[in-house]
């Protein structure tokens, strides 16, 4: 059944979803920026099919590159990412299920491999007992996909843990973080188990980020499981509230599929207008498309 393209808009934002042609979606206003939102593709690479997915200035990745952290996999997300074209930008980060595992059968070598931080003691084991020749060319193999100037030839910017300014048609530069931690659930890279340390990871988020990318949603937010639970991150949710990131205007994630969506989440005597996208495409669905008017916090107040 085809679907009638849904807007919100808020005063500095304006968010286009569920349409069936991106031709829907009106252009942006002049001195906007657009930006398009996905996350949870988990290898999918479909979405681009019959050029069904929208362009813009910034195109924004909310981890879960990968259904279970095959070099494999992972290759095939990266080659799409890297192969779409129409976008200024294109800034990546990874999430849970980019993870670190090896089959116990040397025949069967999967080639999972993390793409950096944080592997579980369980995924260390079995990594122990992969032969060191085939560890060290499944690292190997990863690191050089995953080499930030590699990915910058391609026009993909990965972010982990750390900041980048994207400038936009000489209009705005925008301060852009990405994390790709999340609260730990069963096996996976990228968790933590604590408020220490999701009170560490979070105070990594600097002051004056504009658009966050994270792979948990905070707590709260678009992130409800089909069991009826938040399953967001309470501390992330704290910092968003605390006026800490007096700037932060765009908020994209994903991890928790059944919560897709987006809202605009009102200016409050401490915080700006903030779009918070849950943007994952596990399966189905479009990418959300999220235009936001590029003057600077202190000439709104």
């Amino acid at each position: 059944m085809p679907q009638r393209l849904q807007t919100l808009r808020g005063e500095s934002a304006r968010v286009y979803f569920a349409y069936d042609n991106p031709a829907e979606i009106p252009a942006k206003e002049s001195g906007w920026t657009r930006f398009v939102c996905l996350s949870d593709t988990h290898s999918n690479t479909h979405w681009d099919k019959d050029g069904r997915m929208p362009r813009g200035d910034v195109l924004l990745h909310a981890g879960d590159l990968s259904r279970w952290g095959h070099v494999r996999m992972l290759k095939k997300t990266i080659d799409w990412l890297g192969n779409l074209e129409g976008y200024g930008s294109k800034i990546i980060i990874a999430g849970n299920h980019d993870v670190s595992y090896f089959s116990t059968d040397s025949s069967e070598l999967m080639n999972l491999i993390t793409i950096k931080l944080w592997l579980d003691k369980a995924n260390e084991e079995e990594l122990a007992r992969v032969d060191d020749e085939q560890r060290a060319i499944a690292l190997k193999e990863c690191e050089e996909m995953m080499d930030k100037a590699r990915l910058k030839e391609r026009g993909l910017t990965y972010l982990e843990f750390e900041e980048t300014k994207i400038g936009v048609s000489g209009i705005k530069e925008w301060a852009v973080y990405g994390s790709p931690a999340s609260p730990r659930y069963s096996e996976g890279s990228f968790q933590y188990s604590t408020k220490e340390e999701a009170q560490e990871i979070n105070s990594k988020i600097p002051h004056l980020t504009e658009i966050l990318l994270t792979h948990t949603p905070p707590y709260g937010t678009l992130d409800k499981t089909r069991k009826d639970k938040h399953a967001g991150c309470k501390n992330l949710a704290k910092l968003l509230l605390s006026g800490d990131l007096s700037r932060c205007r765009l908020h994209v994630f994903g991890h928790i599929h059944e919560a897709a969506g987006v809202m605009i989440i009102p200016a409050t005597e401490r915080t700006p207008e903030r779009v918070a996208v849950n943007a994952a495409l596990p399966r189905k669905g479009q990418p959300i498309v999220v235009d936001l008017a590029a003057w600077e916090i202190d000439k709104q107040q």
